[in-house]
């Protein structure tokens, strides 16, 4: 059996590497250089690795179908809908937050300043949320579907793996047990839409665009925390 007939391999080459930046980077790494410059490899790992498999591995050549019009249309709707939810979550959930403790580790990062705290948005909206869904919704979301001969299961597969690193750092940003669970659920659930879109779409874009959506949600929710 040759290499590109083993998804499995390809989903641990990428998979757990997320988790991986999120447990050394705030917990292993004491240096903050190094934990930024082992930010950075990961980042550009999860990249290269499917890219290099894509491209080396199978010998395919890149897409260029673009986002269709209904594509989009579900990629908004999908995205205001989560955002709607989050926000609501946020209104009912967050006075059981510790608020103080969120603020006192985005202040140690920097993101107390406007300036970058824009910066850092427009990052995560623009650039990591992309990433994300370069490497779970397609390449994981279709590995996992070759892995278990389903479309279905490599869904869930595919959304568990997203939500597993997500719900290591909010465990490490201070999350009590219960609200990382209502966070994961919706974490999940968000998950799994975007590869449903990207599994009926075969579009990225269209995943990435709901998904920044929600993350615009987020960032309008942190600014309330901070400024």
């Amino acid at each position: 059996m040759q290499l590109h007939d083993k998804p499995l391999i390809a989903i641990l080459l990428v998979g757990f590497i997320p988790s991986a930046s999120v447990i050394f980077g705030i917990e292993v790494i004491d240096n903050e250089l190094f934990s930024q410059i082992f930010f950075v490899s990961c980042k550009i790992w999860i990249f290269l690795v499917p890219t290099v498999w894509y491209l080396k591995v199978e010998k395919k050549s890149i897409s260029k179908n673009l986002p269709t019009k209904e594509g989009i249309f579900f990629g908004l709707i999908t995205g205001i809908i989560m955002s709607l939810i989050i926000i609501v979550t946020w209104f009912l959930f967050n006075e059981t937050l510790d608020i103080d403790g969120m603020v006192e580790i985005l202040q140690s990062n920097g993101l107390d300043s406007f300036n970058l705290y824009l910066l850092g948005m427009f990052y995560w909206i623009f650039i990591n949320s992309l990433l994300e869904e370069y490497v779970f919704r397609w390449f994981i979301t279709i590995k996992s579907s070759e892995l278990f001969g389903s479309d279905s299961i490599g869904i869930i597969f595919s959304a568990a793996m997203f939500t597993l690193h997500h719900a290591i750092a909010l465990h490490l940003f201070g999350f009590i047990w219960w609200q990382t669970l209502i966070a994961c659920f919706g974490l999940l659930s968000a998950a799994a839409i975007w590869s449903w879109l990207y599994i009926r779409f075969r579009s990225i874009w269209i995943c990435w665009l709901s998904h920044a959506i929600c993350d615009v949600a987020v960032f309008a929710i942190g600014y309330t925390i901070l400024f």
